[in-house]
């Protein structure tokens, strides 16, 4: 499957159902209105979108005016993505941050794979020395595709990890670190600082690391995603969003809510358990996807 069908299906029935013969402009972008909110679409965004589409449109448009102009609009939601991150083969590390089971390791291994894949030397840091089975599932992942994890034992000092994983990943060949750190809850102050801490080991040992601190939230939960993450705002090193268990979700609306409320690019796009469910994120491959182009 490819990004741009993932979402190919019941939106795109609805949305069509619209613009069936005998309902005037009024009904249809009454009916359109509701068909967003109940795509997960938060309601500041939709009444956004639906004055565009009220000045926009005349009674006598056809469907294809209409969608196109719901496209574009929804496409100049999305922050500007002007590079390509990790895209140069440079020695890079990518931190991931997030809340409690937003699919940080999963995601982190699903990372790793798509590089290894394309010719990075690959080195994962199993840092989430919080939760029982953290590092040992990243380990079990590593494994699975070939890609050697620097991990701790639960309880162990994740700071002590991270300059572990960075000594080998420095001295040995490997080109990319993958760091997956423990969820954190916006509650929890100590590990929000145990965060900048790595954070200052990264930086000590390697001037400019990490290249990328990607924040990975749980598309399921829709509008919570945003609640949830909100600490995370004042982590400024945040560069970029990964998107994690969309197939948790038929809504697709979450994904231009998620964007837009925080304000960062979409990087990638993970759906399922295996290894190959994650693609680089494209806007216009997503709204094709929503609106069935």
């Amino acid at each position: 499957m490819a990004l741009k069908d993932l979402f190919r299906g019941k939106f795109q029935d609805r949305i069509a159902a619209l613009f069936v013969s005998g309902k005037n402009r009024e009904e249809i972008l009454g009916e359109l209105e509701e068909q967003l909110v109940l795509g997960d679409i938060s309601l500041p965004i939709v009444n956004r979108l639906m004055a565009v589409l009220a000045s926009g449109t005349r009674n006598n448009d056809p469907r294809e005016e209409f969608l196109a102009l719901l496209r574009r609009e929804l496409l100049a939601l999305f922050p500007k993505q002007p590079r390509q991150p990790l895209a140069d083969g440079s020695k890079s590390v990518l931190l991931l941050v997030g809340v409690n089971g937003s699919g940080k390791t999963t995601s982190a291994a699903k990372l790793a794979h798509y590089f290894h894949k394309r010719g990075r030397r690959v080195l994962l840091a199993a840092a989430d020395t919080f939760r029982a089975a953290g590092s040992t599932q990243l380990t079990l992942w590593g494994e699975k595709l070939g890609i050697p994890v620097i991990g701790g034992d639960r309880g162990a000092d994740p700071g002590s990890v991270v300059f572990n994983a960075m000594q080998s990943w420095q001295a040995r060949d490997f080109d990319l670190l993958v760091i997956d750190t423990a969820g954190r809850m916006q509650t929890k102050a100590n590990l929000m600082l145990e965060l900048e801490k790595i954070t200052r080991v990264i930086a000590k040992i390697a001037p400019g690391q990490p290249a990328e601190t990607w924040l990975v939230l749980d598309a399921s939960t829709g509008q919570n995603a945003l609640v949830q993450a909100e600490k995370f705002r004042e982590f400024s090193a945040i560069n970029g969003m990964v998107l994690a268990k969309l197939d948790g979700t038929a809504k697709g609306g979450t994904v231009v809510s998620i964007a837009v409320g925080m304000k960062l690019p979409v990087l990638f796009v993970g759906s399922g358990e295996s290894a190959d469910d994650l693609w680089e994120f494209s806007a216009d491959d997503f709204v094709d996807s929503l609106l069935g182009k």
